[in-house]
């Protein structure tokens, strides 16, 4: 039986690292798991800082999910919420979150506020990456052999 590859099971640093190189205004790039794994980051983000960064992403990815009932979705639909990306403007930084996969997503810093062409272009960019990768995208459950 074969098993379909995962994020987690393939190093996704080169295309982080081509994704940042190709684009001068984004900064760092990683992916991780929605549970706060981080599986792949760009070069000049540090071990330290990707692992802080990847818990804190899934932590603001998961009070998104929270915000179907704000959002007026009946309670039955709230769990379902497919969660699909955030933008966070921050003063001459965006910050980027998308779902990238099952159970995975791709954070993103820009330079500039999310309303200018870089981070504009960076958008295009990423959306054309997880197109690409969509069938390496997901993660396996933890705890749970591959």
């Amino acid at each position: 039986m074969t098993t379909q590859p995962t994020a987690d099971m393939i190093d996704m640093t080169g295309t982080l690292n081509r994704l940042v190189t190709e684009h001068d205004a984004i900064v760092n790039a990683m992916l991780f798991t929605t549970d706060g794994l981080l599986l792949a980051r760009s070069q000049r983000l540090s071990q330290e800082e990707g692992e802080r960064t990847a818990a804190m992403m899934a932590g603001l990815q998961s009070l998104q999910r929270q915000l179907a009932g704000f959002c007026g979705m009946p309670p039955e639909q709230q769990l379902a919420a497919p969660w699909r990306h955030m933008i966070s403007d921050l003063t001459d930084v965006t910050v980027l979150l998308f779902a990238a996969g099952e159970r995975t997503g791709l954070a993103v810093s820009v330079r500039g506020g999310s309303t200018t062409a870089p981070v504009g272009v960076a958008i295009q960019a990423i959306m054309k990456t997880i197109r690409g990768l969509q069938p390496v995208l997901g993660a396996r459950e933890r705890g749970k052999p591959s």
